[in-house]
């Protein structure tokens, strides 16, 4: 997925916390990240995005996510994205 000078994507683990990065190139582009790497459980997710109408913002957003799923990404020209994935632990609902 990664490319020199067009775009920079990683995926490393902390115990069972993922941290996904993506640092984008000179132009506009849309990604999609494949989930299979996650564990079995359902995973909290803490996404920091490009603001699309701001150049100048970002946006967080809480989600939930599971390894059949994936993580649609867009990025503007020298743009990025962060995301933090922790396991839902047994008894926690929701995001």
């Amino acid at each position: 997925m990664s490319g020199i000078g067009e775009l920079a994507a990683f995926a490393r683990r902390s115990g069972e916390t993922w941290f996904v990065a993506v640092l984008n190139g000179p132009q506009a582009k849309t990604i999609r990240v494949d989930l299979r790497f996650l564990g079995t459980n359902p995973y909290r997710a803490t996404l920091v995005r490009d603001d699309p109408d701001n150049p100048a913002a970002e946006r967080l957003e809480q989600s939930s996510v599971t390894r059949q799923g994936s993580l649609a990404i867009g990025l503007r020209p020298g743009g990025g994205f962060l995301g933090r994935l922790v396991p839902r632990k047994g008894g926690e609902s929701g995001l």
